[in-house]
């Protein structure tokens, strides 16, 4: 018993140390078990973008993918072996920041780390460090910048150096993924409605917040219309969409009825083999093939297909959003369950997996319970708590993402699971003490 006090005395004095060889041990660990690098379809994309990278050429690039995950991959050689590495790196690095963050709302030490060594045991998270896949890097980059920004929110006088870490933050988060540049603008907006600064400061300072990450979405797209004729972000935007008109897709407008039949009738072959949100890409080949058009600018012509279904079944299109937006919400595990290093394994890791699922999944679903009550007291009290501003930010990111597209919509919520689970401990946390202040009150 005392050497066990020992070792938490150890911990509570070493917290980062702690939280250190805890991650590296449970990486070690499926690291033995597992022995698999995982890979997707979105994989060989971001490979492909990297090799031109590498090759100084991007004359020609259909502008499928933006850039800052396949500059990872530039860094690791285009080995898989070495990026997962850096993923590793990038996931103990994740816990760490959190820990930091959470002792920045003031959330006592002991409490602090205990929660982040629960983190350090959710294997789904360890499992998208082994797949070639851009949710680990993304998690890094927006715990950081929730790092910096409460830092800011908490020191009113913090220097136009902190202003630029997040804004060069932000940029990079859009160069992983186009969808983030919202983030810097809600950011901004926050920063002007939390300090209620003078014009002067709200240019020389918060406006920097936005210029990096809009410098970086405006100019990727510029490459995309220099190589496609197209000024988006990204030409899977036509195909996104359009996954959303998946149940109503023959409902369309005469000019596009060949379009939605093709599509329809992949929606019916074999529905039980696939993911019907993925029916779009199976029809793709087909509608390539009679259309006789280019990817960017098929993916043009399937907006426009979208739009015009979309106005022609409002109340469809809504229900597909809202959908969308439970999805959102659910959790996610990307492994292949059959490619166990040690087969036996297999099964234990898997039973841990859902039983981290399973907590997660309450605490998201307790989350959106408190979204209301969050945003309540906020503007009751004319004042953006932590709690607050993740609610609003988190709910901007489920209502955008569930109009825009429809499938793996829970992708989306798997890099603000921490600061969800953040955001209930401190409503937790904040409980507590009104009901210890209430029992001590004379």
């Amino acid at each position: 018993m005392e050497s066990t006090t020992k070792i938490w005395l150890w911990c509570i004095n070493h917290p980062v140390k702690t939280i250190v060889i805890v991650a590296v041990f449970v990486r070690l660990l499926i690291a033995i078990l597992y022995g698999h690098i995982t890979l997707y379809p979105d994989s060989e994309d971001y490979k492909v973008l990297a090799e031109r990278i590498l090759s100084l050429n991007l004359a020609g690039y259909e502008g499928e993918r933006p850039p800052g995950y396949p500059l990872l991959l530039c860094f690791s050689g285009l080995s898989d072996l070495v990026t997962v590495i850096f993923q590793l790196v990038m996931g103990v690095c994740t816990l760490v920041a959190g820990y930091k963050t959470l002792l920045l709302m003031d959330v006592e030490k002991r409490i602090a780390l205990v929660m982040t060594l629960f983190g350090t045991t959710y294997l789904p998270s360890v499992f998208f460090e082994f797949a070639i896949l851009t949710e680990t890097f993304i998690l890094l980059v927006v715990t950081l910048i929730f790092y910096v920004f409460f830092s800011i929110i908490k020191d009113k006088e913090s220097s136009s150096k902190n202003y630029l870490w997040l804004s060069l933050l932000c940029g990079y988060l859009v160069l992983i993924k186009m969808f983030y540049v919202y983030l810097a603008i809600l950011l901004f907006i926050i920063l002007v409605l939390h300090n209620h600064s003078s014009l002067k400061i709200i240019t020389r300072k918060y406006a920097l917040t936005l210029l990096i990450p809009l410098f970086v979405f405006l100019g990727w797209s510029y490459v995309n219309k220099l190589n496609t004729g197209l000024f988006v972000s990204s030409t899977f935007y036509g195909f996104n969409i359009a996954q959303n008109c998946v149940w109503f897709a023959d409902n369309t407008t005469e000019e596009y009825r060949e379009i939605g039949n093709v599509y329809v009738r992949y929606r019916y072959e074999n529905p039980k083999d696939k993911e019907i949100a993925m029916t779009i890409w199976e029809a793709y080949p087909e509608l390539k093939a009679r259309t006789g058009l280019s990817f960017p600018d098929l993916s043009k012509k399937m907006y426009d297909y979208s739009i015009a279904t979309i106005k022609k079944n409002p109340g469809l299109y809504l229900e597909q959003v809202l959908v969308s937006w439970r999805d959102f919400w659910k959790t996610s595990l990307y492994w292949e369950v059959y490619s166990f290093s040690v087969p036996e394994s297999h099964i234990v890791v898997m039973y841990v997996c859902y039983t981290g699922r399973i907590v997660l999944q309450l605490v998201k679903i307790l989350f959106v319970l408190l979204i209301p009550y969050n945003i309540v007291v906020a503007i009751r009290r004319r004042k953006l708590t932590p709690e607050a501003i993740i609610s609003l930010i988190i709910l901007f990111a489920s209502l955008l993402q569930a109009f825009a597209t429809y499938g793996t919509n829970s992708r989306f919520s798997y890099p603000f699971e921490i600061l969800m689970v953040t955001s209930v401990l401190l409503n937790a946390l904040q409980y507590y003490r009104y009901r210890l202040k209430r029992k001590t009150a004379p």
